[in-house]
């Protein structure tokens, strides 16, 4: 699948889950409620595969490397002379 599809299957079950009538039964609910919720966070998890986003992945500034790739964040600074108007 890709991103694309993986993000319309969330989406069609979220408004699939939304669409549904509680039943009254707190025991089928519940379990309703769960099976949607592991299906989403499946999806999810399918979804940031696909695009190849890193789940530990922060953005404290430093040097993270990810495999052959090396990823810098960097911590942005104001300017002086904008720290100067803002005195």
């Amino acid at each position: 699948m890709s991103a694309h599809q993986i993000a319309t299957a969330i989406e069609e079950e979220a408004r699939a889950f939304s669409r549904s009538r509680m039943t009254g039964r707190q025991d089928a609910d519940l379990e309703a409620k769960d099976a949607h919720c592991q299906r989403v966070i499946a999806l999810v998890a399918k979804l940031r595969r696909q695009i190849g986003i890193p789940e530990s992945l922060t953005l404290i500034p430093g040097n993270r490397y990810f495999g052959d790739r090396k990823v810098v964040v960097a911590e942005r600074r104001p300017s002086r002379k904008r720290a100067v108007r803002a005195a």
